[in-house]
């Protein structure tokens, strides 16, 4: 491909989806052996519940496994936010029993505080271990030891207003960095200028500081999809992708993942620093590699949220569904952001990160926030049942400056690598 092609299949694909309405979820858990949650499972104890696990679900969610043995349940994108919490809620269900009977249970958190191990070996995880070596020595623990809620909404369409792709690009990126305070369940201890913090969203930080630019937020303005498309350029490639020599009776040869010329771009491979031409299926697995707090893949994934305990990952699931997807509360959560002349940088991700609701502007920011998402869950209909749960977070957590996170602050252990804030 030439560089003008590849720009343009990154443009075409990027913010694809010409409608509003549809919400998903993606939920990832650390699977812990229930005779000593200190432990990570074998290979055979995975084995067994990945063999339960992978059974059909009785509303078609689909599993995956994280590098550190993460267990990933996919929800269907639904029409309504009421048929995909009562959707994945059903086959989570269903998750929890096996796991029991496999002598495993679900937890939820955005960290885990075992030593990472790589349980699942799979090329591709391989090859961003490697890519992340290069960043220090945090690589193993972001892979093998966060988990987080995944949001997926449709992208929106070329008009103005709260159906228009423009609109939904500004409050996600806008409001992100609040969204990941409300929502911080990953607490850790940090050292920093000589004295001790406590860092509300450890898993966030790790993200942040581990690939900035991979990791880190994309500017705001203009068109969102050639905001996207600058960034894929310009991001690093992780691996090169080619197939093995067949074996006597491979219909498809596995593929192997070779290290990329350090610190070589989309853009440069693409102007001829590679060891080959580049495909269209190198774009797309250079795609799949990005990991922004809001990614453009035809929707937008919503990647900033901490896994949350038991099922209160049903509540940021509702907050964003309202903000987005409730016309008034889209009119009044724009205007808050023209109001407060929110355009957060890098440096204020990764504050919020470090602080959360701890920051006094935050936790303000944080409760209009939510007041506008309640409003806008009345006016969407939702059930009695996830109305009043995201009612009862609302007063448990934000509307007193608190996170999930505080409830782990008084007995946090350090994560086995130890996070260390660098500016």
């Amino acid at each position: 491909m030439s560089e003008s092609e590849a720009a343009r299949l990154i443009f075409d694909h990027s913010l694809s989806r010409d409608r509003v309405g549809r919400i998903g979820v993606e939920l990832e858990w650390f699977v812990l052996p229930v005779d000593d949650p200190t432990r990570r499972p074998v290979r055979d104890e995975l084995a067994y519940l990945g063999r339960l696990a992978e059974a059909p679900l009785p509303r078609k969610g689909r599993i995956s496994w994280e590098p550190g043995g993460q267990l990933e349940l996919s929800g269907v994108p639904h029409d309504s936010l009421g048929e995909c919490v009562e959707a994945v809620a059903a086959d989570l269900a269903v998750l929890r029993t096996r796991a029991r009977s496999a002598g495993m249970r679900l937890l939820g958190g955005g960290l885990d505080t075992r030593p990472p191990h790589f349980t699942v070996a799979l090329p591709r995880y391989q090859a961003l271990r490697r890519y992340y070596a290069h960043f220090g020595s945090q690589g193993d623990t972001l892979l093998c030891n966060t988990a987080s809620v995944q949001v997926n909404v449709d992208a929106g369409d070329g008009s103005d207003g709260w159906r228009g792709r423009s609109r939904r690009w500004l409050i996600t990126n806008s409001l992100g960095p609040v969204l990941m305070a409300m929502f911080a369940n990953s607490p850790v201890s940090s050292g920093r200028d000589g004295w001790e913090e406590t860092v509300l969203s450890g898993r966030q930080l790790l993200r942040l500081q581990t690939d900035r630019f991979r990791s880190g937020p994309l500017p705001r303005g203009g068109d969102p999809r050639d905001a996207w498309t600058r960034y894929a350029l310009d991001a690093g490639v992780v691996a090169i992708r080619r197939s093995a020599w067949p074996r006597p009776g491979d219909a498809h040869p596995p593929a192997v993942w070779t290290a990329a010329p350090d610190g070589m771009s989309l853009r440069a491979w693409l102007r001829g620093a590679g060891p080959r031409e580049v495909r269209a299926d190198d774009v797309f697995h250079h795609l799949k590699s990005l990991v922004p707090p809001v990614r453009a893949c035809g929707h937008l994934e919503l990647r900033m949220i901490d896994a949350q305990h038991a099922d209160d990952w049903v509540v940021p699931v509702a907050v964003v569904a309202a903000l987005l997807d409730d016309e008034p509360t889209s009119d009044a959560a724009a205007a808050l952001i023209a109001a407060r002349s929110l355009a957060p940088g890098p440096q204020d991700w990764i504050d919020a990160a470090r602080q959360g609701v701890a920051n006094p502007s935050l936790a303000d920011l944080a409760r209009s926030v939510m007041a506008l998402a309640l409003s806008g869950l009345e006016r969407l209909g939702v059930s009695p049942a996830l109305y009043h749960r995201v009612e009862r977070f609302a007063e448990t957590y934000t509307l007193r400056g608190f996170a999930p996170a505080h409830l782990r602050c008084a007995h946090r252990p350090a994560v086995a690598s130890p996070l260390t804030a660098k500016e």
